[in-house]
């Protein structure tokens, strides 16, 4: 049953998934609508590469989800984040044999796009996400690939961010007649989405193309550990060559604020589970957990990097964006899948 839509499913999972340049750790989604009623979409605390035909994601009836944001008033004055969880978690109507997992956070604004949609964090439209420059040269880079993009400023994720989303897509079809193929998430990531598996890897692998020729952006180093005395220890020296030329220590990282998975899987680590010492950076952690700080750790210095080599202005959260992603009870769940 529902064959073709699982294919699909696996086929935008396995693309992103493959690539650390794309998503780190467990970051990034992606979903399928099988039919009018059924959406699969990532679970959450699986990563994109475990997603197979039977496990990894759970399916929702996303009706249920349009629903709720199509007549929420957002005015209110209520608990909209525990709210919209519980439609989330009320919408998933399990197929057989199906593991009883949570969608993933953000399935609210999967209900509103295309049949597939994949969401990332890769470093290349981050570094545009993540520089104040960033929607000026989104234009510039990508204005010969006939894509439509809409580039929406940081709002905080779950609830307030789907209701973004719809707006900035809804706002874009009565100017264009159309969806944008593209959607430029400030101090976050970046969705694509098409009618088909082929035509949603395409708009990403399009536009990551275009900015990384348009900026001349190096290529980025695969992020690698290996065992230590007390856990795990980096294996990047694109990593350990950071720490040396920023004079980057562990107060360094405490205080960035570039995008929620850094908060989500460094935040209040440094020091405990992660300590840099003489140059080395080391894990007291499990050896996926270490993996995923590790990719995450690339990420985030590969974007501050390429901003600062092509002379951009990083741009961060603020405190209280921060706060919101620390204190989000949505996060703390994922955090704690990869231990």
């Amino acid at each position: 049953m529902y064959g073709e839509g699982k294919a699909q499913l696996v086929s935008i999972s396995s693309y992103a998934g493959a690539r650390k340049d794309y998503v780190q750790g467990g970051g990034g989604n992606t979903s399928v609508k099988f039919d009018d009623k059924l959406m699969a979409i990532k679970a959450s605390g699986y990563t994109l590469g475990e997603i197979t035909p039977d496990k990894g994601y759970v399916t929702v009836n996303y009706q249920k989800i349009l629903d709720y944001y199509n007549t929420v008033d957002a005015s209110a004055d209520k608990d909209f984040e525990k709210e919209s969880l519980e439609v989330s978690l009320g919408s998933v109507e399990l197929l057989p044999g199906m593991e009883n997992k949570r969608p993933s956070v953000e399935v609210g604004f999967h209900a509103f796009l295309k049949k597939c949609v994949i969401h990332t964090h890769a470093v290349y439209a981050n570094i545009l996400c993540c520089s104040e420059e960033g929607r000026e040269i989104a234009k510039n880079a990508i204005k010969n690939a006939n894509i439509g993009f809409v580039f929406i400023p940081y709002i905080d994720p779950g609830f307030r961010l789907t209701l973004e989303v719809k707006n900035a897509v809804d706002k874009y079809k009565a100017e264009h007649g159309i969806a944008p193929d593209l959607i430029f998430l400030e101090n976050h990531g970046v969705i694509a989405h098409g009618n088909s598996d082929e035509e949603a890897i395409a708009v990403h692998e399009i536009a990551n193309n275009c900015i990384k020729d348009y900026l001349r952006l190096d290529a980025f180093p695969t992020p690698r550990t290996k065992g230590s005395a007390d856990g795990f220890a980096s294996d990047t020296a694109y990593l350990k060559d950071f720490l040396a030329r920023y004079n980057a220590d562990e107060a360094y990282f405490n205080a960035l604020k570039i995008y929620p998975d850094q908060l989500v899987y460094l935040g209040g680590k440094m020091g405990s589970d992660i300590r840099i010492q003489n140059g080395e950076i080391l894990y007291t952690t499990g050896e996926k957990e270490a993996q995923t700080i590790e990719e995450t750790l690339q990420g985030v210095v590969y974007v501050i990097d390429m901003i600062a080599k092509v002379g951009l202005k990083l741009r961060q959260m603020d405190d209280k964006g921060a706060d919101f992603i620390n204190n989000w009870e949505s996060e703390k769940y994922r955090s704690q899948q990869i231990k």
